[in-house]
């Protein structure tokens, strides 16, 4: 009896817990949707990292979808819901495998840290997700599990969007960082005919590494001196997200005519984006990128 008991209330605490964390989950959403109003026909998507709480999306999404509405007719009727789900790494294959086995669940977003580790759930890959070797866009269709990578579309798009149909062309751009974010930028920048495409890291050797990934960009041993040569400058680090986070690139560095542009969405004005602002450049959020990814 006492055994029965003690699995009794592990499971009611584990109840407890998601239960827990659904309430998370829901609350950031409700001034921004109408989550009680989600029917249960709605297809399901969560987006899944650690930490969750510094994402956009889950809020960003109802607009996202009342957009894809008015554009597409075959659309209008669309319900969906989009929930934040914060996954450490152990328990990524778990939820990923149990999720696949649902019927109105078509996917996921995938943040840091998942975004190369999810690859080994995935069934196929696009050309860009095996182009840069991680993917933050996973789709459930009939068994299957179609992982892509969007950021250096959704990065490409943004700026275009905001600056441009000449945004990325013929530019000469830097990147500061090499992981997961860096490299879906740079295939996107080197696919859509920048200039030159060049990346720095604090990790020489996670420099080189990209740039022997993808052809057409170049691993600096150091950030320069100058950036006199530099038409973009793009900060792909996770710094940002704090305000006590250091400066990715010295502030004295930040000089017009640069234009300054940031991954990271939250905050929208990151400290980086700030100092170049008052330095004088053009900046450009990552909720340029997200918005650009959701749309």
């Amino acid at each position: 009896a006492s055994h029965l008991d003690g699995l009794e209330s592990r499971f009611e605490q584990s109840i407890a817990d998601i239960m827990g964390q659904m309430h998370k989950a829901l609350k950031p959403l409700t001034h921004r949707s109408s989550v009680s109003r989600v029917s249960p026909a709605a297809r399901a998507l969560f987006i899944v990292g650690q930490p969750i709480d510094v994402t956009r999306s889950p809020m960003d999404f109802p607009q996202a979808l009342t957009r894809l509405k008015d554009r597409k007719a075959s659309c209008k009727d669309a319900d969906s819901v989009l929930l934040p789900l914060d996954v450490p790494p152990k328990g990524l294959d778990a939820l990923v495998n149990g999720l696949a086995q649902t019927t109105n669940c078509d996917g996921l977003i995938v943040t840091r840290p998942h975004k190369e580790s999810i690859l080994r759930s995935c069934t196929h890959l696009t050309a860009a997700a095996r182009a840069v070797g991680c993917c933050n866009v996973v789709r459930f269709h009939k068994g299957a599990m179609i992982g892509t990578n969007m950021d250096g579309d959704g990065f490409v798009g943004g700026l275009i969007q905001q600056r441009g149909a000449n945004a990325v062309r013929n530019q000469r751009c830097l990147l500061v960082g090499a992981g997961g974010a860096a490299r879906a930028v740079a295939y996107g920048l080197v696919q859509n005919g920048a200039r030159s495409v060049c990346v720095v890291n604090r990790t020489k050797a996670r420099a080189q590494a990209l740039a022997a990934r993808i052809p057409g960009v170049r691993a600096l041993d150091a950030l320069p001196s100058s950036l006199n040569d530099v038409d973009l400058l793009i900060q792909c680090t996770s710094l940002g997200h704090n305000a006590s986070d250091p400066d990715p690139v010295p502030r004295d560095l930040l000089r017009p005519p640069l234009v300054c542009c940031e991954v990271v969405h939250t905050p929208e004005e990151t400290a980086f984006l700030r100092a170049a602002r008052e330095r004088g450049c053009d900046t450009h959020a990552g909720t340029h990128m997200l918005s650009a990814q959701l749309d």
